[in-house]
C-alpha cells in the first residue's frame, strides 16, 4: 500500500514539473535579464545636466539681484573651456565623459569652498546647498556611466584653494563660479546630446 502511494505521488510530480525540486528536464531555463542599454544611462545624464543648467541660470540671476557686481570676474581655479565647434562635432565618449567628470568635480569643490567662504553668501545657503546636491546626483550618474562603458575616472587630486580675502572677494568669486558653470553646462548639454546620437 505504501509503495503504491509513493508511485502515485511520483507520477503526480511528473505531471507538474514545477513542483519537482531542482531543474526539470525539458523545461527552458529562466531568461537572463538583458543588460541595460548605455544610451538610457546617457539619457539620464543629459536630463540631469539640462536640469542643472536651468538651476544654475536661475541661481545666477538670483545672485546678480541680491549681490550686484558689474564687470567680468575671474578665478584661476575654474576649468577652462576651449573646445571649438569642429572639436565638438568630432567628440568621442572616452575623452569627453572623462573630462566632464573631472571638470564637474572641480566645480563641486569650488561650490563647497564657496559655502565655507564666510558670511557674505550665507543668505543664499539653501539655494547653494540644493545646487550642490543636484551636482552630486549628476556626478553619481556620470560615474555609473563611466563604469558601464569601462572608462577610467579622472584623478581627484587638486591643490588646496586659498580663503577669500574679504566678503566682497567671496561675492566676486561666486559670480565667477556660476557664470563659468552656466557656460560649461551649456557646452556639456550639447556635447552629451551629440554623444548620445553616436552610441
Amino acid at each position: 500500500m505504501t509503495s503504491a502511494l509513493w508511485r502515485a505521488l511520483l507520477a503526480l510530480l511528473g505531471l507538474w514539473p514545477g513542483l519537482w525540486p531542482g531543474p526539470c528536464p525539458g523545461l527552458a531555463a529562466a531568461p537572463r535579464p538583458r543588460p541595460t542599454d548605455p544610451r538610457a544611462d546617457l539619457d539620464s545624464v543629459v536630463s540631469l545636466a539640462k536640469a542643472l543648467l536651468s538651476d544654475t541660470k536661475a541661481f545666477l540671476a538670483l545672485l546678480k539681484s541680491r549681490f550686484p557686481a558689474e564687470g567680468e570676474h575671474k578665478l584661476d581655479s575654474l576649468p577652462v573651456l576651449s573646445m571649438s565647434a569642429l572639436e565638438l562635432a568630432n567628440i568621442q565618449a572616452a575623452a569627453a565623459l572623462g573630462r566632464l567628470s573631472g571638470d564637474l568635480r572641480r566645480y563641486r569643490r569650488l561650490l563647497e569652498w564657496l559655502r565655507r567662504a564666510g558670511p557674505a553668501l550665507r543668505p543664499l545657503e539653501p539655494e547653494l546647498g540644493a545646487l550642490q546636491a543636484r551636482l552630486d546626483r549628476l556626478l553619481r550618474r556620470l560615474d555609473h556611466l563611466l563604469s558601464r562603458l569601462s572608462l577610467a575616472r579622472p584623478s581627484a587630486s587638486q591643490p588646496p584653494l586659498p580663503a577669500p580675502g574679504s566678503p566682497w572677494a567671496a561675492v566676486q568669486a561666486g559670480h565667477a563660479i556660476f557664470h563659468s558653470l552656466h557656460l560649461y553646462l551649456d557646452w556639456a548639454s550639447r556635447a552629451l546630446v551629440l554623444l548620445r546620437n553616436k552610441l
